[in-house]
């Protein structure tokens, strides 16, 4: 059911931000012929009118019922939702979704990627966030057979190769921590409410961080990373077009390779990312960091060449 409701969701904002402007009327009417003999049920107006504020609040837009213009919702902070890169990308995927779903021609043809873990649980978080209420989670990590129950404060959610992540807090206290939404088994919203610490910064919280794992809690320091990739196979050009971090600046250019500059917190996630451009890339600098990825390296190779 939450999977078919975040569709259902996203699919109302979908088509008020395509059609400019729409009735409840047309846009149930265009449900009933697009999804109304599926699963995905019909379109209440109830269930509407709750999609609408739940929308506003997701995406922090205002959508207002113009009753001169045939009682017609439209989105009329548009350059909001433009600006919101990870919200828009988030009805991007959907939007995509609907399409190819709407067009034969299109079947088979257009794919994305994937994101498994989100749609389950993804609703309900963001609805708890919306009323600023604490959440149940029924939680199994990796490492642990046995689930374990936390009771926690959404503060913000985060997607990461592939993965959701909620931010949370515990209301007793103590730094935030994540919990990925592929390992919830259960989800309840609660009726004890929450204001966000107004210390807190989340923009800060991210600002250094490579992934969702942010080195605050490990006290990571954040250092210039100075990282050499040679434009065998075109790396480097690859590397300047998608940089591996928003901090990323190329600090000299030539048609052999780049040398760029990054400014983070190096946890494992970025460390992986460099090992995975394997002998494309080169850290320069600092000292200490380029002795840690020779090491990791020489694990690496480790497992392929026993003495």
């Amino acid at each position: 059911m939450a999977k078919n409701q975040m569709k259902k969701c996203l699919w109302v904002l979908d088509t008020i931000y395509r059609t400019g402007g729409i009735s409840y009327k047309d846009i149930a009417a265009r449900w009933e012929r697009e999804h109304g003999h599926d699963e995905m049920g019909k379109l209440g107006n109830s269930t509407f009118r709750y999609y609408i504020d739940l929308l506003q609040d997701m995406f922090d837009i205002n959508i207002e019922c113009i009753a001169s213009d045939g009682y017609k919702y439209r989105i009329t902070s548009e350059h909001d939702l433009d600006g919101r890169n990870a919200k828009n990308w988030l009805l991007s995927a959907f939007a995509v979704n609907n399409i190819i779903n709407g067009n034969r021609a299109l079947e088979g043809r257009v794919m994305y990627e994937d994101i498994p873990s989100g749609e389950k649980f993804l609703l309900p978080i963001l609805d708890a966030m919306r009323q600023w209420r604490e959440l149940d989670i029924i939680y199994t990590p990796f490492y642990r057979e046995e689930p374990k129950l936390h009771h926690v404060q959404p503060y913000a959610v985060r997607v990461n190769q592939r993965r959701w992540y909620l931010l949370a807090r515990n209301p007793k206290g103590g730094k935030p921590f994540h919990l990925a939404l592929d390992r919830m088994d259960k989800v309840e919203i609660t009726d004890e409410q929450f204001t966000i610490d107004p210390t807190f910064d989340i923009d800060a919280y991210y600002d250094a961080a490579f992934g969702v794992i942010t080195g605050v809690e490990d006290e990571l320091d954040i250092e210039k990373i100075r990282v050499k990739v040679y434009n065998d196979y075109h790396s480097s050009d690859y590397l300047r077009t998608l940089p591996l971090h928003k901090s990323q600046i190329v600090i000299e250019s030539t048609p052999e390779y780049a040398v760029v500059e990054y400014r983070l917190r190096p946890t494992d996630d970025f460390l992986t990312a460099i090992l995975a451009l394997g002998g494309n890339a080169e850290v320069l600098s600092p000292e200490w960091y380029r002795n840690y990825v020779i090491d990791e390296a020489r694990r690496m190779i480790g497992r392929y060449i026993k003495d």
